[in-house]
């Protein structure tokens, strides 16, 4: 520092610069301030930078617990695949094994009706040889007349003879060998046959098993169902005939022919009538009055009716015109039993 207190001045030829000092600042110090400027971007710059490091870091993280969940559920997914793949292969590998054993024993019965229709082959080349062995035989006979010839014809026929015996003989060795042969194909046959059977028996165990699950699932449906139906039956008012319009229906079968009668409101005598007229009637009754039909079926005692028939018709006509059933259709399973009206013989819980 001068005297003045200030900053000495190291530049060149300040004497001669002392006078050309100007409002302006000098180069040095503008890149003094641009330095500075690109300094502090810098800081600020590699400080960001840090915190996207940090921040990518963290994301990474979470991408790779991400990806080491959903690898987890894949291979547990791929794994109760692998078990449903593996009982689904076992089944058809069944299936193909059963195909292929029925196939292997068409193949050996045809095998073996190509080696019976071979024996009969033989035997009938064997009749022939014979019968040319009698016919050189003949031969010989009738040559007797001239000894040499004789002699010849008798030398030729004794070799054909042998030939034949030879020929006999070979032929008989492959009858007996295709004959073994023979057994031991049925032999096979037989061995394939107690396979086979066993694994049908193994399939009927299997689609047993799998009846029953399937028997216990229809119970517990059918138990729910009979739950929801008493469920129902608690909530709903009771079927009831008063201020409902009143009709009777008896239903009964003779001699094989299904009669029915009816009457309307209760009251008179019964009066037999077809089922088609009984829709007609009941259909304009139902638009007649529009509080409803409480229809009662009456079965009498001694009907001669199944309690299929007996149901059907009773549901029939319910679901049809009874107003029980027009204002709130059950199920089949919440259909009363036919015959539950009184007068009659009442029919067994469905």
């Amino acid at each position: 520092m001068n005297q003045d207190g200030g900053f000495v001045d190291l530049r060149l030829n300040r004497e001669e610069n002392r006078g050309n000092e100007s409002f302006w600042p000098s180069f040095t110090d503008i890149m003094t301030v641009v330095v500075m400027i690109f300094l502090i971007s810098m800081v600020v710059v590699l400080l960001r930078n840090m915190e996207l490091v940090q921040e990518l870091r963290q994301t990474l993280e979470a991408e790779r617990e991400a990806m080491a969940l959903a690898r987890a559920a894949g291979e547990e997914k791929q794994n109760l695949s692998a078990q449903l793949q593996a009982a689904l292969d076992q089944l058809h590998a069944a299936d193909e094994r059963i195909g292929e054993l029925e196939s292997r024993v068409q193949r050996l019965r045809e095998q073996n009706e190509i080696r019976t229709r071979a024996i009969a082959d033989r035997d009938q080349q064997l009749s022939a040889l014979l019968e040319e062995r009698n016919d050189l035989a003949q031969q010989a006979a009738q040559l007797q007349i001239d000894r040499e010839r004789a002699r010849k014809a008798q030398r030729t026929a004794q070799e054909a003879r042998e030939a034949a015996l030879r020929e006999l003989e070979k032929l008989r060795q492959e009858r007996d060998d295709l004959k073994e042969a023979l057994a031991r194909k049925n032999l096979q046959v037989a061995a394939l046959q107690g396979k086979l059977s066993l694994q049908e028996e193994q399939l009927a165990q299997a689609r047993q098993e799998r009846q029953r699950v399937e028997d216990k699932y229809l119970k517990l449906a059918g138990e729910y169902d009979d739950l929801k139906v008493r469920y129902d039956r608690l909530v709903r008012p009771a079927r009831s005939p008063q201020g409902r319009h009143l009709v009777e229906v008896r239903y009964y079968k003779r001699k094989g022919k299904y009669h029915i009668d009816w009457r309307d409101g209760g009251e008179g005598e019964f009066q037999p009538v077809s089922r088609r007229k009984l829709n007609a009637t009941l259909e304009k009754l139902k638009q007649a009055h529009p509080e409803g039909l409480y229809v009662k079926v009456i079965l009498p005692k001694g009907n001669g009716l199944s309690f299929s028939e007996a149901w059907t018709f009773t549901n029939q006509l319910h679901r049809a015109y009874d107003y029980y059933y027009q204002e709130a259709p059950p199920s089949e399973e919440e259909t009363e039993s036919p015959g539950d009206d009184g007068a009659g013989q009442p029919a067994p819980n469905p």
